[in-house]
Protein backbone atom coordinates (compact mmCIF):
# COMPACT_ATOMS: atom_id res chain seq x y z
CA UNK A 1 0.00 0.00 0.00
CA UNK A 2 1.36 3.46 -0.80
CA UNK A 3 3.08 5.62 1.78
CA UNK A 4 0.35 8.46 3.12
CA UNK A 5 1.31 11.74 2.78
CA UNK A 6 0.61 15.22 4.26
CA UNK A 7 -2.00 17.24 2.37
CA UNK A 8 -0.50 18.75 -0.70
CA UNK A 9 -1.59 20.41 -3.44
CA UNK A 10 -1.56 18.66 -7.61
CA UNK A 11 1.46 20.37 -7.95
CA UNK A 12 3.07 18.60 -4.73
CA UNK A 13 3.20 21.72 -2.96
CA UNK A 14 1.64 22.53 0.81
CA UNK A 15 -2.12 23.40 0.43
CA UNK A 16 -2.57 27.25 0.31
CA UNK A 17 -5.57 29.27 1.28
CA UNK A 18 -6.85 31.84 -1.23
CA UNK A 19 -6.71 35.44 -0.07
CA UNK A 20 -9.81 36.53 -1.11
CA UNK A 21 -9.54 40.29 -1.28
CA UNK A 22 -5.77 40.02 -2.33
CA UNK A 23 -4.99 39.68 -6.23
CA UNK A 24 -22.35 -14.14 -22.79
CA UNK A 25 -25.98 -15.48 -23.90
CA UNK A 26 -28.03 -18.56 -24.04
CA UNK A 27 -29.89 -18.28 -27.29
CA UNK A 28 -33.95 -19.26 -27.30
CA UNK A 29 -34.54 -22.87 -27.73
CA UNK A 30 -38.11 -25.14 -27.91
CA UNK A 31 -38.14 -27.24 -24.72
CA UNK A 32 -40.57 -30.03 -25.00
CA UNK A 33 -41.58 -31.04 -21.33
CA UNK A 34 -40.19 -34.48 -20.52
CA UNK A 35 -41.11 -36.50 -17.35
CA UNK A 36 -37.92 -37.03 -14.90
CA UNK A 37 -37.71 -38.11 -11.31
CA UNK A 38 -37.59 -35.34 -8.99
CA UNK A 39 -34.23 -36.84 -7.44
CA UNK A 40 -32.40 -36.17 -10.43
CA UNK A 41 -33.10 -32.72 -10.48
CA UNK A 42 -30.76 -31.10 -8.36
CA UNK A 43 -27.99 -33.07 -9.78
CA UNK A 44 -29.06 -31.67 -12.73
CA UNK A 45 -28.92 -27.98 -12.04
CA UNK A 46 -25.50 -28.49 -10.46
CA UNK A 47 -24.28 -29.52 -13.24
CA UNK A 48 -25.95 -26.95 -15.75
CA UNK A 49 -24.24 -24.43 -13.19
CA UNK A 50 -20.98 -26.09 -13.54
CA UNK A 51 -20.76 -25.62 -17.37
CA UNK A 52 -21.39 -21.87 -17.32
CA UNK A 53 -19.02 -19.19 -16.44
CA UNK A 54 -19.68 -17.35 -13.63
CA UNK A 55 -19.96 -14.23 -14.50
CA UNK A 56 -22.94 -15.12 -16.42
CA UNK A 57 -24.64 -16.82 -13.93
CA UNK A 58 -24.64 -13.88 -11.43
CA UNK A 59 -26.92 -10.97 -11.09
CA UNK A 60 -25.29 -7.97 -13.21
CA UNK A 61 -23.68 -6.08 -10.60
CA UNK A 62 -24.86 -2.43 -10.08
CA UNK A 63 -23.36 1.11 -10.09
CA UNK A 64 -24.54 4.10 -8.47
CA UNK A 65 -23.17 7.01 -9.98
CA UNK A 66 -22.87 10.93 -11.32
CA UNK A 67 -20.41 10.55 -13.51
CA UNK A 68 -19.71 8.52 -17.35
CA UNK A 69 -22.91 7.11 -16.97
CA UNK A 70 -23.29 6.81 -20.91
CA UNK A 71 -19.63 5.20 -21.69
CA UNK A 72 -18.68 2.84 -18.55
CA UNK A 73 -21.00 0.21 -18.36
CA UNK A 74 -20.14 -1.37 -21.73
CA UNK A 75 -16.57 -0.75 -21.33
CA UNK A 76 -16.45 -2.48 -18.29
CA UNK A 77 -17.87 -5.59 -19.59
CA UNK A 78 -16.07 -6.05 -22.70
CA UNK A 79 -12.46 -5.67 -20.07
CA UNK A 80 -13.86 -7.59 -17.52
CA UNK A 81 -16.50 -10.04 -18.70
CA UNK A 82 -18.63 -8.64 -16.09
CA UNK A 83 -22.50 -7.55 -16.89
CA UNK A 84 -23.01 -4.22 -14.71
CA UNK A 85 -26.30 -2.03 -14.23
CA UNK A 86 -25.38 1.77 -14.49
CA UNK A 87 -28.35 4.05 -12.58
CA UNK A 88 -27.00 7.45 -13.07
CA UNK A 89 -28.57 10.84 -10.75
CA UNK A 90 -27.12 13.48 -9.21
CA UNK A 91 -25.53 13.90 -6.35
CA UNK A 92 -27.97 14.78 -4.30
CA UNK A 93 -30.36 12.46 -5.63
CA UNK A 94 -27.68 9.78 -5.17
CA UNK A 95 -27.24 9.71 -1.59
CA UNK A 96 -30.49 10.30 -1.10
CA UNK A 97 -31.44 7.19 -2.62
CA UNK A 98 -28.60 5.41 -0.65
CA UNK A 99 -29.92 7.07 2.87
CA UNK A 100 -33.50 5.09 1.59
CA UNK A 101 -32.31 1.94 0.66
CA UNK A 102 -30.21 1.74 3.77
CA UNK A 103 -31.62 -1.27 5.21
CA UNK A 104 -31.79 -3.01 2.37
CA UNK A 105 -29.07 -1.60 -0.46
CA UNK A 106 -29.72 -2.22 -3.67
CA UNK A 107 -26.40 -1.28 -4.93
CA UNK A 108 -22.90 -2.70 -5.34
CA UNK A 109 -20.15 -0.21 -5.68
CA UNK A 110 -20.89 4.15 -6.11
CA UNK A 111 -18.48 6.15 -8.16
CA UNK A 112 -19.30 9.44 -6.85
CA UNK A 113 -17.75 12.94 -6.95
CA UNK A 114 -16.76 14.05 -3.00
CA UNK A 115 -14.85 13.11 -0.71
CA UNK A 116 -16.81 14.23 2.29
CA UNK A 117 -19.85 11.89 1.37
CA UNK A 118 -17.45 9.02 0.86
CA UNK A 119 -15.92 9.38 4.69
CA UNK A 120 -19.53 9.65 5.66
CA UNK A 121 -20.61 6.49 4.28
CA UNK A 122 -17.65 4.84 5.20
CA UNK A 123 -18.24 5.98 8.81
CA UNK A 124 -21.85 4.44 9.10
CA UNK A 125 -20.71 1.38 8.01
CA UNK A 126 -21.91 1.32 4.30
CA UNK A 127 -18.62 0.82 2.43
CA UNK A 128 -16.22 -2.58 2.56
CA UNK A 129 -12.84 -1.45 4.10
CA UNK A 130 -9.70 -2.98 4.03
CA UNK A 131 -9.94 -3.98 0.33
CA UNK A 132 -6.50 -3.88 -1.44
CA UNK A 133 -6.90 -3.82 -4.91
CA UNK A 134 -4.03 -4.31 -7.27
CA UNK A 135 -3.20 -0.69 -9.39
CA UNK A 136 -2.91 1.02 -5.74
CA UNK A 137 0.82 1.14 -7.02
CA UNK A 138 0.07 3.78 -9.97
CA UNK A 139 -1.76 6.27 -7.83
CA UNK A 140 -0.33 9.51 -8.19
CA UNK A 141 0.97 11.69 -5.06
CA UNK A 142 -2.28 13.82 -4.81
CA UNK A 143 -4.18 10.70 -5.13
CA UNK A 144 -2.05 8.94 -2.38
CA UNK A 145 -2.46 12.07 0.08
CA UNK A 146 -6.63 11.25 -0.52
CA UNK A 147 -6.46 7.49 0.24
CA UNK A 148 -8.21 6.90 2.94
CA UNK A 149 -6.27 4.79 5.81
CA UNK A 150 -9.69 2.29 6.13
CA UNK A 151 -9.11 1.79 2.41
CA UNK A 152 -12.94 2.03 1.89
CA UNK A 153 -12.91 4.18 -1.26
CA UNK A 154 -10.12 4.76 -3.65
CA UNK A 155 -9.27 8.17 -5.62
CA UNK A 156 -10.14 7.72 -9.28
CA UNK A 157 -10.05 11.89 -10.45
CA UNK A 158 -10.32 15.03 -9.55
CA UNK A 159 -11.50 18.37 -10.75
CA UNK A 160 -12.13 22.13 -9.70
CA UNK A 161 -15.40 22.34 -8.07
CA UNK A 162 -15.53 25.78 -9.01
CA UNK A 163 -13.30 28.35 -11.33
CA UNK A 164 -14.59 31.31 -12.35
CA UNK A 165 -16.28 31.23 -16.15
CA UNK A 166 -17.00 34.42 -17.78
CA UNK A 167 -18.68 35.96 -21.43
CA UNK A 168 -15.66 37.69 -22.87
CA UNK A 169 -18.34 39.45 -24.85
CA UNK A 170 -20.39 40.70 -22.19
CA UNK A 171 -18.08 41.17 -18.95
CA UNK A 172 -15.18 44.21 -19.70
CA UNK A 173 -13.68 44.06 -16.62
CA UNK A 174 -13.26 40.12 -15.67
CA UNK A 175 -12.55 39.45 -11.91
CA UNK A 176 -9.45 38.03 -10.96
CA UNK A 177 -10.64 36.95 -7.36
CA UNK A 178 -13.56 35.38 -5.81
CA UNK A 179 -14.02 38.26 -3.86
CA UNK A 180 -14.69 40.19 -7.11
CA UNK A 181 -17.74 38.31 -7.38
CA UNK A 182 -19.13 40.71 -4.34
CA UNK A 183 -18.58 43.38 -6.43
CA UNK A 184 -22.11 45.79 -7.71
CA UNK A 185 -21.00 45.20 -11.01
CA UNK A 186 -21.76 41.63 -11.30
CA UNK A 187 -25.06 41.94 -9.67
CA UNK A 188 -27.51 39.52 -11.00
CA UNK A 189 -24.90 38.08 -13.65
CA UNK A 190 -23.50 35.20 -11.42
CA UNK A 191 -24.45 31.72 -11.57
CA UNK A 192 -23.97 28.65 -9.37
CA UNK A 193 -24.97 24.99 -8.75
CA UNK A 194 -26.96 24.18 -6.10
CA UNK A 195 -24.73 22.72 -3.32
CA UNK A 196 -27.56 20.45 -1.81
CA UNK A 197 -28.26 18.72 -5.51
CA UNK A 198 -25.01 19.24 -7.51
CA UNK A 199 -22.39 16.46 -6.36
CA UNK A 200 -19.28 19.03 -7.29
CA UNK A 201 -20.65 22.06 -6.02
CA UNK A 202 -21.08 21.16 -2.26
CA UNK A 203 -17.34 20.86 -2.05
CA UNK A 204 -16.78 24.57 -3.17
CA UNK A 205 -18.59 25.79 -0.63
CA UNK A 206 -17.08 23.05 2.18
CA UNK A 207 -12.99 24.65 0.86
CA UNK A 208 -14.02 27.84 1.98
CA UNK A 209 -15.68 26.99 5.11
CA UNK A 210 -12.31 24.80 5.75
CA UNK A 211 -10.00 27.86 4.61
CA UNK A 212 -11.45 31.11 5.81
CA UNK A 213 -13.09 29.49 8.69
CA UNK A 214 -17.40 29.47 9.45
CA UNK A 215 -17.51 32.99 10.06
CA UNK A 216 -15.58 34.18 7.22
CA UNK A 217 -17.07 32.10 4.62
CA UNK A 218 -20.68 33.24 5.72
CA UNK A 219 -19.67 36.30 4.98
CA UNK A 220 -18.36 35.67 2.08
CA UNK A 221 -21.06 33.21 0.40
CA UNK A 222 -23.51 35.56 2.08
CA UNK A 223 -22.06 38.64 -0.16
CA UNK A 224 -22.25 36.79 -2.62
CA UNK A 225 -25.87 35.31 -2.56
CA UNK A 226 -26.56 39.41 -1.63
CA UNK A 227 -25.08 40.19 -5.12
CA UNK A 228 -28.52 38.06 -6.11
CA UNK A 229 -26.45 34.97 -7.63
CA UNK A 230 -28.38 32.51 -9.63
CA UNK A 231 -28.50 29.07 -8.22
CA UNK A 232 -29.08 26.22 -10.35
CA UNK A 233 -29.64 22.77 -9.11
CA UNK A 234 -26.34 21.04 -11.25
CA UNK A 235 -23.59 22.53 -13.47
CA UNK A 236 -25.35 21.70 -16.51
CA UNK A 237 -27.73 24.27 -16.43
CA UNK A 238 -25.35 26.83 -15.11
CA UNK A 239 -23.33 25.66 -18.17
CA UNK A 240 -25.90 26.26 -20.96
CA UNK A 241 -27.40 29.70 -18.96
CA UNK A 242 -23.77 30.96 -19.41
CA UNK A 243 -23.60 29.73 -23.33
CA UNK A 244 -27.22 31.23 -23.75
CA UNK A 245 -26.24 34.26 -22.19
CA UNK A 246 -28.79 34.11 -19.30
CA UNK A 247 -25.40 35.17 -17.49
CA UNK A 248 -22.19 36.71 -17.32
CA UNK A 249 -19.95 34.96 -15.06
CA UNK A 250 -20.65 31.63 -13.18
CA UNK A 251 -18.90 29.65 -10.33
CA UNK A 252 -18.65 26.48 -12.18
CA UNK A 253 -16.65 22.72 -12.08
CA UNK A 254 -13.63 22.83 -14.20
CA UNK A 255 -15.27 19.79 -16.88
CA UNK A 256 -18.37 22.32 -17.55
CA UNK A 257 -16.31 25.39 -17.67
CA UNK A 258 -13.72 23.83 -20.41
CA UNK A 259 -16.96 22.29 -22.11
CA UNK A 260 -17.97 25.88 -23.45
CA UNK A 261 -14.66 27.18 -25.44
CA UNK A 262 -14.54 23.53 -26.43
CA UNK A 263 -18.21 24.31 -28.17
CA UNK A 264 -17.21 27.92 -29.24
CA UNK A 265 -18.69 29.95 -26.55
CA UNK A 266 -16.78 33.51 -26.04
CA UNK A 267 -15.65 31.77 -22.72
CA UNK A 268 -12.19 32.84 -20.58
CA UNK A 269 -11.86 30.63 -17.05
CA UNK A 270 -10.11 32.16 -14.16
CA UNK A 271 -8.09 30.15 -11.41
CA UNK A 272 -7.68 33.05 -9.33
CA UNK A 273 -4.00 33.01 -7.96
CA UNK A 274 -3.22 29.51 -9.87
CA UNK A 275 -5.92 27.44 -7.83
CA UNK A 276 -9.48 26.96 -7.14
CA UNK A 277 -11.47 24.15 -4.57
CA UNK A 278 -11.55 20.96 -6.00
CA UNK A 279 -13.32 17.71 -5.56
CA UNK A 280 -12.13 14.06 -6.27
CA UNK A 281 -14.00 11.06 -7.47
CA UNK A 282 -13.71 7.65 -5.10
CA UNK A 283 -15.02 4.81 -6.13
CA UNK A 284 -16.37 2.43 -3.01
CA UNK A 285 -17.79 -1.30 -2.59
CA UNK A 286 -20.72 -1.55 -0.63
CA UNK A 287 -20.23 -3.77 2.44
CA UNK A 288 -22.78 -6.09 2.02
CA UNK A 289 -22.51 -7.12 -1.25
CA UNK A 290 -23.00 -10.64 -2.87
CA UNK A 291 -21.22 -9.80 -6.22
CA UNK A 292 -18.09 -9.43 -4.87
CA UNK A 293 -16.13 -10.68 -7.13
CA UNK A 294 -17.29 -7.97 -9.51
CA UNK A 295 -17.54 -5.33 -7.33
CA UNK A 296 -13.36 -5.62 -6.63
CA UNK A 297 -13.06 -6.55 -10.11
CA UNK A 298 -14.34 -3.14 -10.63
CA UNK A 299 -12.30 -1.46 -8.65
CA UNK A 300 -9.08 -2.23 -10.04
CA UNK A 301 -10.47 -1.62 -13.49
CA UNK A 302 -11.47 1.92 -12.54
CA UNK A 303 -7.55 1.82 -11.03
CA UNK A 304 -5.87 1.09 -14.69
CA UNK A 305 -4.47 3.77 -16.46
CA UNK A 306 -6.04 2.38 -19.38
CA UNK A 307 -9.68 3.43 -17.92
CA UNK A 308 -8.77 6.53 -16.98
CA UNK A 309 -7.34 6.92 -20.67
CA UNK A 310 -10.63 6.20 -21.93
CA UNK A 311 -12.58 7.77 -19.72
CA UNK A 312 -10.45 11.23 -20.50
CA UNK A 313 -11.00 10.88 -24.30
CA UNK A 314 -14.43 9.65 -24.61
CA UNK A 315 -16.96 11.48 -21.85
CA UNK A 316 -16.93 14.70 -23.30
CA UNK A 317 -16.42 17.00 -20.98
CA UNK A 318 -16.62 14.58 -17.87
CA UNK A 319 -13.28 13.48 -19.39
CA UNK A 320 -11.42 17.45 -18.53
CA UNK A 321 -10.30 15.69 -14.92
CA UNK A 322 -7.04 14.96 -13.24
CA UNK A 323 -6.78 11.50 -13.30
CA UNK A 324 -5.90 9.36 -10.01
CA UNK A 325 -3.08 6.83 -11.20
CA UNK A 326 -0.14 7.86 -13.51
CA UNK A 327 0.52 6.95 -17.28
CA UNK A 328 -2.86 9.05 -18.01
CA UNK A 329 -2.71 11.74 -20.88
CA UNK A 330 -4.69 14.50 -20.12
CA UNK A 331 -7.49 16.05 -22.69
CA UNK A 332 -5.95 18.65 -24.70
CA UNK A 333 -6.87 22.19 -24.37
CA UNK A 334 -7.45 21.96 -20.53
CA UNK A 335 -5.94 22.99 -17.63
CA UNK A 336 -1.96 22.88 -16.60
CA UNK A 337 -0.22 24.08 -13.81
CA UNK A 338 -2.60 24.76 -11.60
CA UNK A 339 -3.60 23.40 -8.24
CA UNK A 340 -6.21 21.70 -6.65
CA UNK A 341 -7.58 22.27 -2.78
CA UNK A 342 -9.93 19.87 -1.38
CA UNK A 343 -10.91 20.15 2.41
CA UNK A 344 -10.09 17.12 4.32
CA UNK A 345 -12.77 14.60 4.03
CA UNK A 346 -13.18 14.22 7.98
CA UNK A 347 -14.21 17.82 7.75
CA UNK A 348 -16.41 17.93 4.90
CA UNK A 349 -18.27 15.05 6.38
CA UNK A 350 -18.85 16.31 9.56
CA UNK A 351 -20.13 19.71 8.08
CA UNK A 352 -22.50 18.50 5.35
CA UNK A 353 -25.42 18.91 6.63
CA UNK A 354 -24.73 22.06 8.55
CA UNK A 355 -23.46 24.12 5.20
CA UNK A 356 -25.92 22.34 2.97
CA UNK A 357 -28.95 23.81 5.40
CA UNK A 358 -27.02 26.87 5.88
CA UNK A 359 -26.72 27.60 2.13
CA UNK A 360 -30.18 27.01 1.74
CA UNK A 361 -31.56 28.87 3.94
CA UNK A 362 -29.96 32.39 2.73
CA UNK A 363 -30.76 31.22 -1.16
CA UNK A 364 -34.32 31.24 0.06
CA UNK A 365 -33.94 34.40 2.01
Amino acid sequence: MPRRRPHRNAEGAPMAVINLSSPAGIRGTTIRRVSMPQRALPALAIALAASLPSAAMAEPLVLYTNDFEDIIGERFTADTGFEIQVIQESGGNLLARIAAERGNPRWDVLLFDGVGSLHRLDAEGQLRRGFEPKGLENLTPFAQDLLPETLAWFPAGAQASCVIAYRTDRVDTPPTSFGDLTHERFRGRIGQADPAVAAPAYPCVAWFFHALGPDAAQAFWTAILDNDLRVFRTNGPVRRALSAGEIDLALISSPNAYQMPADGVPVEIVWPYGGAPASSRGVAIQAETTRMEAAEAFIEWMLRPETQQFLTDNAGNDGWFLASVEGVTPKPDGPEGVAYHIAPAGFAADMEALIKNWFADQAVR
